[in-house]
């Protein structure tokens, strides 16, 4: 483990917590977005759910007031998730972060900082299959598995982010962070 990605675990609730060094955005007039990515799941020793982050940083580089910018390193795709279970039920990928973007006592709107999968490898149902969401402070149902991605099948999400620097947004170096949960309830 690299030592700049910290793991806690809490065995009750089978769950794994990783998270990710900050990103920054630089935007002129020192307006920046910083955004983190943390993991919620299972360890595979602790039970049957697993999910993974490519890890790659969320950065949006400078931008201007009232820019809209897109992230897709990889092509069509900034990052990529994966998720697994043996546990023979269905299980539900949620989407969330911690705080809206924010520098000192400033925010940017969670309506202005969006999420998109634009591709999975899984049969499942996608709750939101061709559009950009808003981040939310509550975990957004992304993904319901099929009964056979129940088995210990591998199941990728390739997804952007789109950020929208608001027009009259005060300058700074903002940052928040993205968790991804894998659960087997709703």
């Amino acid at each position: 483990m690299k030592t700049s990605r910290q793991e806690t675990g809490d065995r009750r609730q089978g769950k794994r917590v990783i998270s990710l060094p900050p990103v920054s955005c630089p935007v002129p007039l020192r307006l920046a977005a910083a955004v983190v990515v943390w993991v919620l799941a299972a360890s595979p020793a602790q039970a049957a759910l697993t999910l993974s982050t490519d890890h790659r940083s969320v950065f949006f580089g400078r931008m201007q007031l009232d820019e809209e910018k897109t992230l897709a390193e990889q092509g069509g795709y900034h990052n990529q998730i994966t998720c697994s279970s043996t546990n023979g039920q269905a299980w539900y990928l949620k989407v969330s972060v911690i705080q809206p973007l924010s520098s000192g006592g400033h925010t940017i709107p969670l309506d202005a900082f969006r999420w998109h999968v634009i591709s999975t490898s899984g049969s499942g149902t996608l709750t939101h299959p061709r559009e950009f969401s808003a981040f939310t402070l509550v975990p957004q149902l992304v993904y319901i598995s099929t009964p056979a991605e129940a088995s210990g099948q591998s199941v990728t999400f390739q997804f952007r982010y789109q950020l929208r620097i608001p027009e009259e947004q005060p300058s700074g170096s903002y940052s928040t962070t993205i968790r991804f949960t894998l659960t087997e309830m709703l």
